[in-house]
Order: structure tokens, then C-alpha cells, then sequence
């Protein structure tokens, strides 16, 4: 057996590298990214934020062999990942919600999970299930501090989640999520070009002082090159030309 041998997965919309790694039989998913045939992947993507036609080397299992006697019980211990979905929630004005309690529900027919958001807004829960890509998240806001004179009725936020469906910083899809999900309206669909310019313009005067903003171009894709998955755009446009603003748009995303 080569040191090579093992399979190309090609990745599809929604797909991440734990669930990848479960369905390939794997219990840890850096047994895949770690391989030395995914290094030019790891230099541009998070495991857990894939694009659509990206390529993944899955090698061959190996099989491990231990001598134990026969006579007596052994103790073998395995290294298992956990997984974690983790939000930041906040307000209109940016400013993390904090000490509100929270309904994570992801996996269907089951109690949801009760979680509560930290000083920084933000709330995790365990991903029982590399398969699970959707959930809901339902956010009790706290009352207003100090509490007015007459009883305001409770408000929640309720999230829907799309686990594994963000996409790279530096794709159009991913640049257009991640500035809806920071509160800068980027439009519905990839044709939405206008709102994400004006998202990002938005963005970029809220984020990056230095150098003086100017209004954010999009760079259209070179003939024959990468795209969009499901764009109809004719002119097949890849995203954000500045690398300032959807690096910033990563950090302040979190991911």
C-alpha cells in the first residue's frame, strides 16, 4: 500500500470536514487534514468552512495492532473531537446580548438544549451529530436595565442555523451571508449586487478607518475560472476585491 493511497471527495454545498470525516468512517477529521495531499487546501479554507467543489484526499484506513495478554483486562483510550456550534448574539447597535437564556434545538424530536449567553453575547452547545446541518436557536432577551415602571411583554430572537453552509470570506455567498448575519442587509441572492455593495460600504465605515473608505468593488471571476455554486449572474462576479474589507468582515464575524 502507497503512503498516497486513498480517495478525492469532492465537496458539495453544506458539507464540512467532521461530517466528511464521520461518513469516510473517521472518528478525528484531522486524521484527513492533517494528510500531507490537503496542504494546499489548508492554506485557504477552515475545515469547517468549505466551498462547493473543493477537494478533499481521504487516505486509507490503517489498521493499529496492540499485544495484550488474555488473561487480564486492558484499558485502551481513543481521542474523540467535539464538536461545537457557537453564536454570538447581539443588539441593533453591535453590542453583545448578554445573561439571556437560550433554546438550542438541533436535532429533531428532541428537548432543546438550555444554554445562556456569556459577556461576550455568545452561546455554545454540542453538536451531538456531524450529519446535523440545520437547528434552531430561540433567545430570551433579558428585560431592559433598569426595568421600566410598567411590565414589557418577553422578546425573542428566534435563529434559524445552517450548519456547515457558510462559505470562504472571499466568495461572493460568503462575503453576502456574513455581512446579513452582522445586521448590514446584503441582499437574497447572488443578483443582489447593489445591496452588497452598499452592505459592504456600510460595513467598511464601521470597521476599517485607515485607509479613508472608498466604495468596495466586485471582481468579476476570469473566463473558465471558479465561480458562485448556483449563481445566475451573467457576468459569474466571485466577490469583494478588497482584501482589507472581507478579511476585517471575517474577524468581525468570527469565522
Amino acid at each position: 500500500m502507497s503512503a498516497d493511497s486513498g480517495t478525492t471527495h469532492v465537496v458539495k454545498q453544506g458539507e464540512h470536514l467532521s461530517q466528511i470525516a464521520k461518513n469516510a468512517g473517521f472518528r478525528d477529521f484531522h486524521t484527513i487534514w492533517d494528510h500531507p495531499a490537503n496542504a494546499q487546501l489548508r492554506a485557504t479554507r477552515d475545515p469547517h468552512v468549505l466551498f462547493p467543489g473543493d477537494k478533499v484526499f481521504i487516505p486509507e484506513h490503517k489498521t493499529k495492532a496492540q499485544d495484550r495478554g488474555t488473561d487480564a483486562l486492558h484499558d485502551f483510550v481513543v481521542t474523540l473531537t467535539r464538536l461545537f456550534l457557537r453564536l454570538r448574539v447581539l443588539d441593533l447597535d453591535g453590542n453583545p446580548i448578554t445573561g439571556a437564556a437560550c433554546d438550542i434545538a438541533l436535532q429533531s424530536g428532541k428537548d432543546a438544549d438550555e444554554a445562556s449567553t456569556d459577556g461576550k453575547g455568545i452561546v455554545e452547545d454540542e453538536i451531538p451529530d456531524p450529519a446535523i446541518h440545520q437547528g434552531e436557536v430561540t433567545v430570551h432577551v433579558p428585560p431592559p436595565k433598569p426595568p421600566p415602571p410598567d411590565p414589557v411583554p418577553e422578546k425573542k430572537l428566534k435563529l434559524d442555523v445552517h450548519i456547515g453552509k457558510l462559505n470562504p470570506e472571499f466568495k461572493l455567498s460568503g462575503q453576502q451571508a456574513r455581512l446579513n448575519n452582522l445586521g448590514y442587509f446584503a441582499g437574497y441572492t447572488l443578483k443582489d449586487l447593489d445591496e452588497l455593495l452598499w452592505a459592504a460600504e456600510e460595513f467598511e465605515c464601521d470597521h476599517i478607518t485607515k485607509p479613508v473608505p472608498k466604495r468596495p468593488e466586485i471582481v468579476p471571476a476570469p473566463a473558465g475560472g471558479e465561480d458562485d455554486e448556483n449563481t445566475t449572474d451573467p457576468q459569474q462576479h466571485t466577490g469583494i476585491k478588497d482584501a482589507t474589507i472581507f478579511n476585517a468582515l471575517k474577524k468581525a464575524h468570527g469565522i
